[in-house]
């Protein structure tokens, strides 16, 4: 067969197709390719989620977007997103004789698409409990009711390949959220086909505002997968130590779990992403940068793990935000599947310098 030139044109099913050399801004979809045919090799190193801009930086990493109509600001949105994975969707709001025009739709989209365009997979809101216009339009748009107490929170899974995959192959999932017992401020999601005994069930750790948060921004902390009839499943969680008021210069402990609950052997690698200014190691030797892990069936794998935050690392920063919490996370990746997990470091914030 002969080597058609880069840049070929071809025609696929009355489709056209272009062949070429592919590009850095490829190379995300080129290695999903690659996870959705099965785990090829490991990630070299850790991930470090990108530095926001220095427009968003000045603006103290929120954006107010308006909706104009007719030269009358009808409705307005903020997006609060400081460090992934978590953004938030703040205050939409439209003028009451504005509505039901489809500009709270408008406006949450705009929200959403800005969210993602920064790489945040997951976004969050709060609301009343009484606002059901509210909760008609969220839920609608794909958001799932959370935590509650005083307030709301809801949660969209803006990129989060795990869950669409199980809610496009089981079209008889059902959604149920309740409190996880014994635990302060934690909330089980849990998407249930309802033919057979999968589920996939995510922890969601964080009040339901921020005025009960207790200053620590939400964080999904655990999953538990189950499909195939029970003959593969897999718990995850990531856990930091107990500890409040970290300074820059400070280590915090973390632990990871990894424990298989199906039938067969299961084998993966767990990678942290980090945000600037912070350096995860491995405790045993302080030069690994990804683990490894294989867990036979009903076998539990813990990796421990140091996280330092940096001595240089600008705290103040915080002071502007709703959740005064430093999030780091974890992607899990097992034969063509990836789970991502967070957890909040609830930092010491000092006033900022100007």
């Amino acid at each position: 067969m002969r080597a058609e030139p880069e840049g070929t044109k071809g025609q696929l099913a009355r489709s056209e197709v272009a062949l070429r050399s592919s590009t850095p801004e490829d190379r995300p979809r080129s290695r999903a390719i690659l996870e959705s045919v099965g785990w090829v090799g490991a990630p070299s190193e850790h991930r470090a989620w990108p530095e926001a801009d220095a427009d968003w930086q000045a603006r103290r990493y929120v954006r107010e977007i308006v909706a104009e109509v007719d030269g009358v600001i009808a409705g307005r949105v903020a997006l609060e997103a400081y460090r992934p994975p978590f953004a938030e969707l703040c205050g939409l709001s439209v003028r009451p004789d504005y509505r039901k025009r489809g500009l709270g739709r408008m406006l949450t989209r705009a929200v959403e698409q800005e969210a993602a365009r920064r790489g945040f997979p997951f976004l969050f809101l709060q609301t009343a409990l009484d606002n059901r216009a509210g909760h008609s339009l969220y839920t609608d748009m794909g958001y799932y009711p959370a935590t509650r107490a005083e307030m709301l929170r809801m949660v969209k899974f803006l990129d989060y390949p795990l869950l669409s995959d199980f809610r496009r192959q089981r079209p008889l999932h059902q959604y149920a959220g309740q409190p996880v017992a014994g635990r302060e401020r934690a909330w089980a999601m849990t998407w249930r086909d309802y033919l057979t005994e999968d589920a996939l069930r995510l922890e969601l750790e964080g009040g339901s505002s921020e005025f009960d948060s207790d200053g620590i921004g939400p964080a999904l902390t655990a999953c538990e997968w189950r499909v195939g009839s029970g003959a593969r499943g897999l718990s995850l969680r990531i856990q930091p130590e107990a500890v409040r008021d970290i300074e820059p210069g400070h280590h915090v402990a973390l632990e990871i779990t990894v424990a298989n609950l199906g039938r067969r052997m299961e084998s993966g690698v767990f990678q942290m992403i980090v945000p600037p200014g912070v350096r995860v190691s491995s405790p045993a030797t302080n030069i690994e940068q990804v683990f490894a892990w294989e867990a036979a069936p009903g076998e539990t794998i813990t990796q421990p793990l140091v996280t330092q935050i940096e001595p240089s690392f600008e705290a103040g920063a915080l002071w502007y935000l709703n959740y005064r919490s430093l999030p780091i996370s974890v992607e899990t990746h097992w034969e063509g599947h990836r789970a991502l997990l967070s957890a909040c470091l609830p930092m010491a914030v000092p006033p900022p310098l100007t």
